[in-house]
């Protein structure tokens, strides 16, 4: 009955950070189908130079940091790459940390992914579910590859705050991208709906941790159903169900 009483309580509430999670959603699109201009090494210097002149003083506005950062939009250069990490590390602003982040990705991939692992290596950084967000689709786009799994591995479970959502759907969107056979365990354990299995066990999480769960599932649930086709090229209803056919279709 109390296990009842959570799902019908769950069920009631709905999933939060809808209009930022479509925000997300429509700005990773717009960033994947822009084009930037490769720019000269002195180009590239200037525009650099520039950008650090306009971080100097010690109280720079948002709207002035904003203008600053614009103008390394729509260029690409390995010379971008410090400054918009070092930005990333400093800014005071996540908004502004955000498209630092997505510029950071659009930048020449062996050493943007270099600097965005050790972002991601960054607790301090990474504390912002938001950023940790950005940094993880950055990561996507900037050649990933499957060794590097082991940086976000343990990411998905360690909170299902609802702050989180973010970075859970980032990461799920990884996985359906890559293909990343890694992540089926973390699919398999969130496929189903999340309910205590015996809410008096001395060991079961309290009634907090398996609401914030549900809203999470919740929101992103459809994403693990995809992301598990993506892999296996299949449709589950549950857990057991895609279980039982890994079993008999082991995956190479």
């Amino acid at each position: 009955m109390i296990a009842l009483a959570l799902v019908g309580l769950l069920a009631c509430q709905a999933p939060v950070s809808d209009v930022q999670r479509e925000q997300d959603r429509k700005s990773s699109q717009s960033s994947s189908s822009k084009k930037l201009e490769t720019w000269p090494d002195k180009l590239a210097k200037q525009k650099v130079k520039a950008f650090q002149q306009a971080l100097k003083p010690k109280k720079v506005s948002m709207a002035d940091r904003k203008r600053a950062l614009a103008e390394l939009q729509g260029g690409k250069s390995q010379h971008l790459i410090k400054p918009l990490q070092k930005f990333i590390e400093t800014d005071r602003s996540v908004v502004l940390r955000r498209e630092a982040i997505e510029m950071l990705g659009d930048q020449p991939k062996a050493r943007a992914k270099k600097a965005i692992l050790k972002l991601l290596g960054n607790a301090r950084v990474t504390g912002n579910p938001q950023v940790q967000a950005g940094l993880i689709r950055s990561l996507s786009k900037a050649g990933y590859t499957s060794k590097d799994w082991q940086e976000i591995d343990d990411v998905f479970a360690a909170d299902y705050d609802n702050e989180r959502i973010p970075v859970h759907e980032a990461i799920l969107e990884l996985v359906k991208v890559h293909e990343e056979k890694q992540a089926l365990d973390l699919l398999l354990d969130n496929l189903d709906e999340p309910i205590p299995g015996n809410v008096d066990a001395a060991d079961n999480p309290p009634a907090a941790y398996w609401k914030a769960r549900w809203h999470a599932w919740a929101a992103w649930k459809s994403k693990v159903k995809e992301a598990l086709k993506a892999i296996t090229g299949q449709d589950f209803g549950s857990a057991k169900e895609a279980r039982a056919w890994l079993k008999k279709n082991p995956l190479k």
